[in-house]
C-alpha cells in the first residue's frame, strides 16, 4: 500500500469524534436557549391584555381539588401558559410564515382567504348561554313593556364564503341562524339583515384584516332595521370621510398573517340638526361625539367608534319628538349606533359582556318604548 494512502479507519474515528461534538454542541445550545426562555418566562410580568390580538389574556388558575380531578386545571393551566409565554406575538408570526411555505391557510381559527380577506371561523353557540339570552328575551317581549326587536349580524364567513378557501370546512352559521330565530317568541320582532347585506357583498362590508363589519356595512344593515322600527332612512344623508388608512385588525393579530391594512371611514349626518352628549356612566365621563379620534393612535383603531366597550351609555339628543330606546349590544353594535342617534330622544346602551345589574330597573327608570337587541 502506498505510503500517501489516507487511513480509512483514523478518518472514520475522527469524524465520528467531530459528529459527536456537534451533537454535543447542539445539545448544548438546545439546552442554553430553553433555560433562557425559561428563565425570561419565569421573570417576565403576567400581561393582563394583549394589544395587538385585543383579547384579555389568561391569568394564573385558581387550585382547587374539582378543577384537578375534573382536569380543567390543566386545561387553564395550559392556556395561562400559552397567552404569557415570552415574545409571544413573534413566535405567532414565525410560525404563520413556516405554515404558509407549506401551502397552509388556516391559523389560531382563521383563514387566509381570496382578495386579501382573512376571514374567522364560525364558532358553536354556547347552548347554555345561547337558552339564557333567548329566555331573556322573550320574558320581555312577553311583558307587553316595550316593543322588543332582534337583529342578528352574520360574520363574514357567512356572507363572504366565496372568500374561503376551496373546501373549508367551516359551519354553517346560516343553519345557527335559523335555529335561534326558531326559539324566539311570536312576540319579538326580527329584524333579517342577511339580504341586505348579501346584496353588497361586492362592496367592503367587511374589514379584510378584522371581525367587524365596516362603517358601509352597517349602513346598509341600518337601512333595513329602520324601516322594522318606523325610521325614515332617507330623512338623512351623510358625507364620508376616511379617517384612517392603516388599520390591521384581530384577524391579523390572532393569525399572524401579513396583509395590506384596512380604511376606516365614518359616515357624518349632512342633513341633520340634532345634537347629543354621550353619558359613559361607569368611566363617569362625557363627550359630545360618538368618535373617539384618539384611538386612531391606538393598535385597535375600531375603538375609534365610541371609544370602545362599555357596561353602560346614556344618550341624550335635541330630538324631542324621539322615543327611548334600549340597545342591548355587542362590539358590532359601535358603528353601527350613530346612525340610530338622531331618530332617538333617548337611547341607553348595554353591553351584557360587562353590564350587570337588572335591566328591568332601567327600562322602567328611563321609561323605554323600544328595545333592540343586537347580537
Amino acid at each position: 500500500m502506498s505510503r500517501n494512502t489516507p487511513d480509512k479507519k483514523g478518518m472514520t474515528s475522527t469524524v465520528r469524534r467531530l459528529a459527536a461534538r456537534l451533537h454535543q454542541c447542539t445539545a448544548l445550545v438546545m439546552l442554553c436557549i430553553i433555560a433562557l426562555l425559561t428563565a425570561a418566562n419565569v421573570l417576565a410580568e403576567d400581561r393582563k391584555m394583549s394589544e395587538k390580538e385585543n383579547r384579555n389574556l389568561a391569568a394564573v388558575p385558581e387550585v382547587s381539588s374539582d378543577k384537578i380531578v375534573s382536569g380543567q386545571f390543566m386545561e387553564d393551566f395550559e392556556m395561562y401558559l400559552s397567552d404569557q409565554f415570552v415574545c409571544r406575538d413573534l413566535w405567532v408570526s414565525a410560525k404563520t410564515f413556516l405554515d404558509s411555505l407549506t401551502g397552509k391557510n388556516y391559523a389560531n381559527g382563521v383563514y387566509k382567504g381570496k382578495d386579501g380577506y382573512l376571514i374567522e371561523d364560525a364558532a358553536a353557540p354556547l347552548e347554555e348561554q345561547l337558552q339564557d339570552n333567548i329566555a331573556a328575551i322573550n320574558a320581555l317581549a312577553n311583558s307587553g313593556d316595550a316593543a322588543v326587536y332582534t337583529m342578528i349580524v352574520p360574520n363574514a364567513v357567512s356572507i363572504l364564503s366565496d372568500k374561503l378557501p376551496a373546501f373549508a370546512p367551516v359551519r354553517s352559521q346560516e343553519q345557527d341562524l335559523a335555529s335561534f330565530r326558531s326559539r324566539l317568541s311570536v312576540n319579538v320582532h326580527d329584524i333579517n339583515i342577511e339580504k341586505v347585506l348579501s346584496a353588497h357583498r361586492d362592496e367592503d362590508i367587511y374589514y379584510r384584516t378584522d371581525h367587524h363589519w365596516t362603517t358601509t356595512g352597517a349602513y346598509y344593515a341600518f337601512t333595513e332595521a329602520a324601516a322594522s322600527l318606523g325610521l325614515d332612512a332617507e330623512q338623512i344623508s351623510y358625507n364620508i370621510y376616511k379617517v384612517s388608512n392603516d388599520f390591521k385588525g384581530t384577524m391579523a393579530s390572532a393569525s399572524g398573517y401579513a396583509c395590506k391594512p384596512d380604511t376606516i371611514e365614518v359616515y357624518v349626518p349632512e342633513t341633520s340638526s340634532v345634537q347629543y352628549v354621550i353619558e359613559y356612566v361607569e368611566e363617569q365621563k362625557k363627550s359630545a361625539s360618538a368618535y373617539q379620534s384618539a384611538q386612531l393612535k391606538t393598535h385597535d383603531k375600531y375603538t375609534f367608534f365610541l371609544g370602545g366597550n362599555s357596561p353602560l351609555l346614556r344618550i341624550k339628543t335635541t330630538n324631542e319628538d324621539g322615543g327611548r330606546l334600549l340597545l342591548v349590544k355587542d362590539s358590532y353594535a359601535n358603528c353601527f349606533l350613530p346612525f340610530l342617534i338622531p331618530y332617538y330622544k333617548e337611547i341607553v346602551v348595554v353591553d351584557p359582556r360587562y353590564y350587570y345589574e337588572d335591566i328591568f330597573t332601567e327600562i322602567e327608570n328611563e321609561e323605554i318604548t323600544e328595545i333592540l337587541f343586537f347580537i
